[in-house]
């Protein structure tokens, strides 16, 4: 988490990178946190979701909800959790940076 600060800190000059750096890594949290929750929810992969799929002239049907894939969402969600603290640094940063 340190090291995430350092490398996202090491080139914001001035409020406008700052606000950008938090944008981006507020971005990047709410993709993983939702991602996250929706495959813990549904216990299905992200990538193929639970729709019938067509192979060859026959239905497949969509495999049943996993566990390791609850688990999986719930690393997106701390991996996305992790990127929460960057994006609240830079925009606090930006914001004294103004104010000053």
């Amino acid at each position: 988490m340190i090291a995430t600060m350092t490398v996202t800190l090491a080139g914001a000059n001035s409020p406008g990178e700052h606000l950008q750096l938090a944008l981006f890594t507020t971005a990047s949290a709410v993709l993983f946190i939702w991602l996250g929750r929706r495959q813990r929810r549904t216990g299905r992969s992200f990538a193929m979701p639970d729709r019938t799929i067509s192979v060859g002239g026959a239905l497949v049907p969509p495999q049943p909800p996993r566990r390791v894939h609850r688990i999986t969402g719930c690393a997106a969600i701390v991996f996305g959790g992790i990127f929460v603290l960057p994006a609240v640094y830079n925009f606090v940063a930006a914001v004294y940076e103004l104010l000053n």
